[in-house]
């Protein structure tokens, strides 16, 4: 077998970083691992084995039955893609894995969905890296020297690339930002009971120039119970002044003020608990906190979903008001950093991606860096300028997709010394003069620019006004 692919599959035997479930049952094989390949039906038409219908039922115990069959339909998708590769005994060696890894999941106790999802995007990433592998493209240093920056207002381009490098084929669009001169504005754009809107609609209506979508937000998490309701942001938000989102978990965040952007770490007091760490807190005196108001006080608290406990001396009540800091005028979180001054840098777990904290997506993680995925990133150049990264995947001939740390190396190769990973995957959106400008990401196989009504829902979004 393939060393490379072997050791690819050892990030389920010993994943970075590990903050998910115990590892699952898998079926040994005494015999050949041809006869294993025939036995799981790996060798025939996609999905051998396996019924698409039953894993949308069992997946829809834990999800809404719309994730349920997209995360089924990128499973069935990806096992084609390593079919299509034929005899490679790399892809044979993944599409035994895809059914036995399947197996396990599905025998094992829940989380199921979220762990499907990861293996489906786990094996799309190693399909395209197959299929790629002698795609003979330029380095990406090479590539992006020859950009061509267009001028959208004052303080504001727009750049678009779109071709193959040494890595594969990649699709990506560049808005440079002067934060002294172009107003930036954080957003939450969906709140609970509001009708969904695009991105395009939401800058649209409020007179911006250009927008990407923004941070995390609960989205498949199993205990989203009131008060929390789904959509709702994780981590630091605050929108011209006004607290929408405390920092109860500490993560990479992108401040603006009148003056100019940073890039930081903000997260809640020294001993706060949040989920990354427990789900109950300490046996002292304490509080539970969720925004800017206390929801519980007492000892040995539940740590909400969205919030965190923090012991106290004082005396609090329900319903009082807990006066978090303001850092900026305008922040969003989203996390991990990728660069700090200059020096690419990811660790998890000090941004709390664990536990059960959310996003389940990131804090279980099962196979560390290792996944190709649509990306949103921004990056900070030493004179202040940001350079926001719309970077494309789950389209096997158009953008394979990208790691955390690609999308690093992407900002640091534009200039960056300091950057951030904003929410990606179908999420990813970004807007300029009313267009969109990045491809859809919701299925492996992707397509053409999308139609407006094919656009997700936006939740949370940079606004960028011409000043």
């Amino acid at each position: 077998m393939p060393g490379d692919a072997l050791d690819a599959l050892g990030a389920f035997a010993d994943p970075w970083p590990r903050g998910g479930p115990d590892p699952q049952p898998e079926r040994s094989w005494g015999g050949r691992f041809a006869e294993l390949a025939e036995a799981l039906g790996a060798g025939g038409d996609a999905g051998g084995g396996w019924s698409e219908d039953d894993l949308v039922a069992v997946l829809a115990e834990e999800v809404d039955r719309a994730q349920a069959a997209m995360f089924a339909r990128r499973l069935r998708a990806t096992d084609g893609l390593l079919g299509d590769l034929g005899s490679a005994p790399a892809a044979q060696l993944f599409r035994v894995f895809l059914r036995v890894r399947l197996e396990g999941i599905l025998a094992a106790p829940p989380p199921r969905a979220l762990r499907v999802r990861g293996l489906a995007d786990f094996l799309y990433s190693h399909a395209g890296r197959l299929r790629h592998a002698a795609s003979g493209g330029p380095p990406l240093g090479a590539v992006l020297a020859d950009l061509s920056w267009r001028g959208v207002r004052p303080g504001l381009r727009h750049a678009t690339v779109d071709g193959v490098s040494a890595d594969g084929p990649l699709f990506v669009n560049l808005l440079e930002v002067d934060p002294r001169r172009v107003r930036l504005v954080a957003r939450q754009c969906r709140r609970p009971g509001a009708p969904a809107r695009s991105l395009t609609q939401v800058a649209r209506e409020e007179g911006a120039v250009a927008a990407t979508s923004g941070g995390f937000f609960l989205y498949s998490e199993p205990d989203i119970v009131p008060p929390a309701t789904r959509y709702q942001p994780v981590g630091l938000l605050i929108s011209e002044g006004e607290l929408v989102s405390a920092p109860s978990v500490g993560r990479g965040a992108l401040l603006v003020d009148a003056g100019g952007a940073r890039i930081a770490v903000v997260g809640p007091p020294a001993g706060a608990v949040n989920r990354a760490e427990a789900e109950v807190g300490p046996d002292t005196d304490s509080i539970a906190v969720v925004d800017g108001e206390v929801v519980a006080a007492g000892r040995s608290l539940g740590v909400p979903l969205r919030g965190c406990v923090i012991p106290t001396t004082g005396a609090w009540s329900s319903g009082d008001a807990y006066p978090w800091p303001l850092p900026a005028a305008n922040a969003m979180a989203g996390g991990p950093l990728l660069l700090r001054d200059g020096v690419p840098t990811l660790d998890l777990r000090a941004e709390d991606f664990w536990g059960t904290a959310p996003p389940r997506t990131f804090s279980q993680d099962e196979t560390g860096d290792t996944n190709l995925l649509p990306r949103l990133g921004v990056g900070r150049r030493p004179d202040g300028t940001l350079v926001f990264a719309a970077c494309d995947g789950r389209d096997l001939d158009r953008a394979l997709g990208w790691t955390l740390r690609g999308l690093g190396r992407l900002l640091a190769t534009l200039g960056c010394t300091d950057a951030l990973n904003l929410d990606g995957g179908s999420s990813k959106r970004m807007v300029v003069e009313g267009r969109v400008v990045d491809l859809p990401s919701t299925e492996v196989r992707g397509g053409d620019r999308p139609a407006e009504a094919s656009v997700r829902p936006v939740q949370t979004a940079w606004l960028m006004f011409a000043e």
